[in-house]
């Protein structure tokens, strides 16, 4: 295991994955959201609610698949995570300008 110093980058890369997919997971939520209101439904909302509960989901299954399989610190996955989130809160502001 990665252990330099008491940090566990693992657990750290682990938490960054988790944002990642949960990201993927809300942005594909989104672009059918955006086709089904481009095509005139206006059913787009629902694809966001569902996304934003899949996103809760997956994190929740994915940490405890870290935390009990795989016997990672928690404390690394959640700076791993926030670390993912933060960095593409980042990037979106950068891409609107």
């Amino acid at each position: 295991m990665l252990n330099i110093e008491g940090l566990d980058y693992k657990a750290l890369l682990y938490g960054g994955g988790i944002s990642l997919t949960v990201s993927l997971v809300m942005l594909l939520r989104v672009n059918q959201a955006t086709k089904k209101v481009s095509e005139g439904n206006q059913s787009g909302n629902l694809y966001i609610y569902i996304g934003a509960i899949e996103r809760l989901f997956v994190s929740i299954a994915l940490f405890g698949l870290g935390f009990v399989w795989l016997k990672l610190m928690p404390l690394p996955m959640i700076v791993g995570l926030i670390a993912g989130q933060v960095g593409f809160s980042i990037g979106g502001y950068k891409v609107k300008d």
